[in-house]
């Protein structure tokens, strides 16, 4: 059999590049199918990517205004702690001092002002005493302890024998009352 070929050369290159075109035409809308089919994934993927973010963004939201309570509660409490923390460092054990104070004094003089000053570091009494010879004893025991230093005992406190009005100032010696 003898295959009869009547097409012309010019007609044979046409037919070719129509092939050529219808399949470059097939590729290409295949390529667009598929390129929609990726954005339409893409789209869906991106919408449901937003609703998930929106409902983290949502949640942490509402758990921070939740813990923001909590935040501010702590914070009062820290500053609570931290004032008390400063009245601990400032406080001074006044009490053993007046009780040491009480137990020196002889039972015939009689203390009617005293002055603690933490800030000036000094101490100031004044009181009557029965006999000189108490308000010298009281005065050595003074003088004895840790608590005071510089004690100033005027020379008007020792004129007189009996019933006598005295003063005595002297600086707080604050660093053995904090050992207490």
């Amino acid at each position: 059999m003898i295959t009869l070929n009547l097409v012309s050369t010019g007609q044979k290159r046409e037919i070719k590049l129509r092939r050529i075109y219808g399949f470059v035409k097939v590729v290409n809308l295949a390529l667009i199918i598929i390129t929609i089919a990726i954005a339409m994934i893409l789209l869906v993927a991106k919408i449901t990517l937003q609703l998930k973010f929106n409902n983290i963004i949502n949640q942490t939201t509402l758990v921070t205004k939740n813990n923001r309570g909590y935040n501010n509660h702590v914070r009062e409490i820290n500053n609570k702690l931290s004032f008390i923390e400063k009245v601990q460092a400032d406080f001074i054990p006044w009490s053993h001092l007046i009780k040491s104070l009480a137990e020196m004094t002889p039972s015939d003089i009689n203390l009617y002002y005293l002055k603690l000053n933490s800030l000036d570091q000094t101490f100031k009494i004044k009181g009557r005493a029965g006999l000189r010879n108490s308000l010298l004893d009281f005065k050595d025991k003074i003088a004895a302890t840790a608590y005071f230093k510089d004690i100033e005992f005027p020379i008007k406190n020792l004129l007189e024998k009996e019933n006598i009005d005295f003063e005595i100032n002297a600086k707080l010696n604050l660093s053995s009352l904090a050992d207490l």
